[in-house]
């Protein structure tokens, strides 16, 4: 049997370096969430290929945490960085890529009028927590368990393990989250119609319900008809309905979640692919409600409606002429390429998720990988999971074992365990993926870890 640990210090002694040198200088490489199995560090990124500093050559699902769509560095992306970087870097003021960009999003998404750009997916949810709140008028907000909106304080929960499923209650998923920050957290059980129960006992408090149209810990497209549904109730009660398509925009659909899901959201946040692999995060809505997020009252009162207190915002990069440069050349082109994209984005996704799946149902594996398109989830345990709640602790030490062997076969998935296909992977990409994943499985069996 391969000593797969030894093998891969002997691939790679530059990274083991590195990682013992930064150690002393770093509290946390890039972020927590980011626990790879084997330490190694990219020295270039192309296409659906990673290259580390020894030299080793890589297939890579994490493409950036979701950004690269099509694949690392595509040239319609690095052509509009060259044009734009001998303009300025950074202006901290207008510049004419902050329209293109938001036109684009408009275009894109049929309850999107205004847009408002930030920094991060974080920033945006944060943003769009605050407008809820300004132009409703109310303080908590609801938030589905398994749900990842970033990393502001009011997002940063899990549901208590030992509460009930149809009535969980919030429970800080790390330390320095203040228990006065969870009063304002209405916690929902996903995919449950107990949640519209919930929001209707909670409708005079709810200034929004915060949803990812697909989890990424649970990704899924059979729950339309219950998002549709949660729609309704969120407008019969008031409530702000806010779509977090910071991974779903532009990756599931050209119009992303709402394209798919068919609905018209009060706010939507967006982030990564939109920003074309720079870093980004935009809130958008209807002018009605984006209006809180005018400081102009000569403005407000030309509109015709009635004159609301506006948010403050302040950030030194949003709009960045790099970023907006970066991301209308990524939109223009998925735009443009939409027919041929979005189909092969999904065949290539469904394909892989298809031949893993039916490989362990052969073998007796206890794992399945779900997937929504081109997002994919592997878990290990014997049952198939209905929310974030049914992941079994018991395969972790398996768990963590595969993606050491994957990554000992060639393939990267990060620490998260969320993979993303991009136009980059070709079929036989998806092919050597499906082979490595089962070389690993075969092997941590061998093993006696499942």
């Amino acid at each position: 049997m391969v000593d797969v640990r030894s093998e891969l210090r002997a691939r790679t002694p530059r990274s083991r370096e590195i990682h013992e040198r930064s150690a002393s200088v770093l509290a946390a490489e890039v972020v927590s969430t980011i626990d790879m199995p084997h330490p190694f560090y990219v020295a270039e990124a192309k296409g659906a290929r990673i290259t580390d500093v020894d030299g080793n050559e890589y297939i890579d699902l994490t493409m950036g945490m979701g950004p690269h769509v099509l694949g690392h560095a595509p040239d319609p992306i690095i052509a509009a960085v060259r044009e734009a970087a001998p303009r300025g870097l950074q202006v901290g003021i207008h510049n004419p890529h902050q329209e293109t960009l938001a036109r684009l999003l408009v275009e894109a998404a049929p309850g999107v009028e205004q847009v408002v750009f930030a920094n991060s997916g974080t920033e945006a949810t944060l943003y769009a927590v605050r407008a809820a709140r300004a132009y409703t008028g109310k303080t908590r907000v609801g938030i589905f368990d398994g749900s990842y909106h970033g990393v502001h304080d009011v997002v940063l929960v899990n549901p208590h393990r030992n509460s009930p499923r149809e009535a969980p209650v919030p429970h800080p998923r790390g330390a320095g989250v203040p228990q006065e920050t969870l009063d304002h957290v209405v916690m929902l059980p996903y995919r449950s119609t107990a949640a519209f129960d919930l929001i209707r006992k909670h409708r005079d408090e709810l200034a929004a319900v915060l949803l990812e149209p697909v989890q990424s810990s649970n990704p899924r497209l059979d729950h339309i008809d219950w998002t549709q549904e949660l729609r309704e109730v969120c407008r019969e009660c008031g409530v702000l309905f806010v779509f977090d398509e910071v991974i779903t925009g532009f990756r599931l659909a050209w119009g992303g979640g709402q394209e798919v899901f068919d609905l018209e959201p009060d706010l939507a946040a967006y982030g990564k692919i939109i920003g074309g692999g720079l870093p980004v995060g935009a809130v958008g809505g209807p002018s009605e409600v984006m209006r809180v997020f005018t400081m102009d009252r000569r403005a407000q009162a030309q509109s015709g409606l009635e004159p609301i207190r506006p948010i403050f915002t302040g950030t030194t990069f949003a709009g960045n002429p790099m970023t907006m440069a970066a991301g209308a050349a990524q939109l223009t082109y998925l735009r443009d390429h939409r027919d041929e994209v979005y189909p092969y984005l999904t065949e290539q996704g469904d394909r892989l998720c298809h031949e893993i799946n039916a490989f362990c149902e052969a073998e007796g594996i206890p794992a399945r990988m779900m997937n929504a398109r081109s997002m994919l989830h592997l878990h290990f345990g014997k049952e198939p999971i209905e929310s974030a709640r049914d992941i079994d602790p018991s395969f972790r030490e398996a768990e963590r074992e595969f993606y050491l062997h994957l990554l000992y076969h060639g393939v990267i998935v990060p620490g998260v365990h969320i993979g993303f296909v991009s136009t980059a992977h070709t079929p036989e990409d998806i092919d050597r993926i499906a082979e490595a994943a089962a070389q690993s499985f075969r092997e941590i069996r061998e093993r006696g870890l499942i």
